[in-house]
């Protein structure tokens, strides 16, 4: 049954990511910004597309980060977790780092995680306990076993502390990394930790529909993830995820 929903996830995935790369020129607009957030009507059509299509093929309900909630059942334990688009400014500007992501999760623990890079024609797919793939080829993280010498992919979440404090807060976090790598894309970070191109993923107050894709590929694929409530209630998370090899902090 659970193969049966990653392959929905995956065809769902497709069909966004592909209608996304066709039709960027009309669907990047901006619709709405406050702040640091920016939605396009990209987000909106992407979400619709794929919520029709996981609601034809299963009974979960979904959280989507357009909409929230959406046919949430009494006593329903298992729940999809979509972000239609994660790197909606990159998108609008035509930078090409950017995706889908579509998560299976029980409670907080992931089932399944699929993200498509549509425009490099990446799929990325993985189940707890049966393996991570790239394309259908399997995928694992990569061996380094030191700080110093590991890649880290992190980012500023919409709400993140830009005061000196906080700023300082980050510095020490990534100081004793070899490179730092900013994607504007969450979910592509931590895929790219499943295949070993990162060794770590951090970050803090990201929301739970940017990473739920992508923190289960970390950890079909063998890594390790832990992820630290922050606010429940806005569903945002303290994240790391690793090759499983390394000492973060």
């Amino acid at each position: 049954m659970d193969m049966e929903m990653l392959r929905l996830a995956e065809s769902a995935a497709l069909l966004a990511g592909h209608a996304l790369k066709d039709r960027r020129s009309a669907w990047a607009g901006i619709e709405n910004a406050a702040g640091h957030d920016v939605k396009i009507k990209a987000d909106r059509m992407a979400e619709e597309m794929i919520v029709t299509l996981l609601q034809r093929g299963s009974d979960h309900p979904i959280l989507s980060e357009e909409t929230g909630f959406i046919g949430a059942g009494v006593g329903e334990k298992r729940r999809w977790i979509v972000d239609p688009l994660d790197g909606s400014l990159n998108y609008h500007l035509g930078i090409p780092m950017c995706c889908v992501s579509i998560a299976l999760y029980e409670g907080l623990e992931p089932i399944l995680g699929v993200v498509y890079d549509f425009n490099h024609d990446a799929l990325f797919s993985g189940q707890i306990a049966a393996g991570a793939w790239l394309n259908h080829v399997p995928m694992h993280p990569s061996a380094t076993t030191e700080i110093g010498a590991a890649v880290l992919g992190t980012g500023f979440p919409v709400k993140s502390d830009f005061s000196m404090e906080g700023l300082t807060h980050l510095i020490g976090k990534i100081q004793g990394y070899r490179k730092i790598r900013w994607l504007g894309s969450a979910a592509l970070s931590l895929c790219y930790v499943a295949c070993g191109k990162m060794d770590v993923y951090q970050e803090e107050n990201i929301r739970l529909w940017d990473v739920a894709g992508g923190c289960a590929l970390v950890k079909a694929a063998g890594g390790v993830v832990t992820m630290e409530e922050a606010n429940l209630a806005e569903h945002r998370f303290h994240v790391t995820a690793q090759n499983g090899r390394l000492n973060v902090i």
